[in-house]
């Protein structure tokens, strides 16, 4: 595994449950590509092909930190050592404001995830490995305080086997009612 270079927390959300920040104003974190590790992944009940039609995957890359179970969705932490299997996606000012909806960042931050900017080693698509700076949303720490942590590289797959089955439609993450 390569070593991951962090850029940082890309703030630009509004604070966390405050009414007054309902008016703030949007802005991007300035990444060109997502890495997805949950339910935005090819299969899951969010697919990113479901938020754009011909959206495709640029490739594959692993993501080290540690996985939890949130119910319906997981959450990473980027500390520990744990390998996880994400996939990276072309990003755009839009998509990135859709995908800030679905993790509870905007319009009013939930208080659950943060935005970090990764450059990761990318298996790609057509082949070969590409160095890229990619938004992850990382959970925050009392987001996963109670959570138990998976001990598995792949989320989907662990979800499969875990038994459970989402709703028959994509749903917002980081609200109450999706926590099983």
């Amino acid at each position: 595994m390569s070593s991951v270079f962090d850029s940082g927390v890309c703030n630009n959300t509004p604070s966390p449950v405050d009414d007054s920040s309902a008016g703030a104003r949007w802005q991007p974190c300035g990444a060109r590509h997502v890495a997805v590790y949950g339910t935005l992944r090819a299969g899951g009940i969010n697919d990113m092909a479901r938020l754009r039609t011909g959206l495709r995957g640029v490739g594959r890359t692993q993501l080290t930190g540690s996985l939890y179970d949130l119910g319906w969705y997981p959450g990473l932490r980027l500390e520990g050592t744990q390998s996880v299997l994400a996939e990276v996606y072309e990003l755009d000012d839009a998509l990135e404001q859709q995908l800030d909806g679905i993790e509870g960042l905007w319009p009013v931050d939930l208080g659950e995830y943060t935005k970090r900017i990764l450059t990761v080693p990318v298996a790609l698509t057509g082949g070969g490995m590409r160095e890229m700076a990619v938004l992850v949303y990382e959970a925050l720490p009392a987001t996963v305080g109670q959570a138990p942590q998976i001990e598995a590289c792949d989320w989907l797959a662990w979800f499969e086997r875990k038994g459970m089955q989402h709703p028959d439609t994509a749903f917002q993450l980081n609200t109450l009612q999706n926590r099983k």
